[in-house]
């Protein structure tokens, strides 16, 4: 699958324990898309998880070119348990990376935002925490731009979260989170 990219990269802790972001340019279209998942499995530049794939399928079938990947917890885990009883799951740069894009997203007209962490993301609040952030930028969006996108997800849960898109059909529409 390594040949389907025109770019990849992946930001890593230098102790390999946290992953920071994943970027993939999947076609020449100008349209970007942030993806916010609860925690990073084992993708990174050569390897693609099942969530992964996901995520690419259905954002090359709204037609982005670029595609970031970020996570309310940057645990490089699959593991549900080790997640919540890790010291630090969020990881010391994940805000900063997260609020990098959040800023990015909002000053670009091209760029949409996808939430898509489940009902796990309400561990330690950051849920709130970060969606709190989302409207804040989410409203300097508004003020640069006419029309344009506020968050997006697939659809929510019976919890009032935004679903996780492995659970999600590959032609999965994204709608607003609002």
């Amino acid at each position: 699958m390594k040949n389907l990219f025109l770019e990849r990269n992946c930001l890593k802790s230098a102790n390999q324990l946290y992953r920071w972001s994943l970027s993939y340019e999947i076609s020449k279209s100008t349209k970007e898309i942030i993806f916010i998942g609860l925690n990073p499995s084992l993708s990174d530049s050569f390897f693609l998880d099942s969530t992964t794939k996901k995520i690419i399928k259905i954002s090359k079938k709204h037609n982005y070119g670029k595609l970031r990947l970020i996570n309310l917890f940057a645990l490089i885990t699959s593991n549900p348990k080790k997640l919540f009883n890790h010291k630090n799951p969020v990881g010391y740069l994940n805000n900063e990376y997260i609020y990098k894009n959040l800023k990015h997203w909002s000053e670009n007209k091209n760029c949409d935002l996808w939430l898509g962490w489940g009902n796990k993301g309400k561990f330690l609040n950051r849920n709130k925490k970060i969606l709190k952030k989302i409207m804040q930028y989410n409203s300097i969006r508004k003020n640069h731009f006419n029309n344009c996108f506020g968050p997006l997800l697939i659809k929510k849960t019976i919890k009032d979260n935004p679903i996780h898109p492995l659970y999600c059909s590959d032609n999965s529409i994204l709608q607003s989170y609002l």
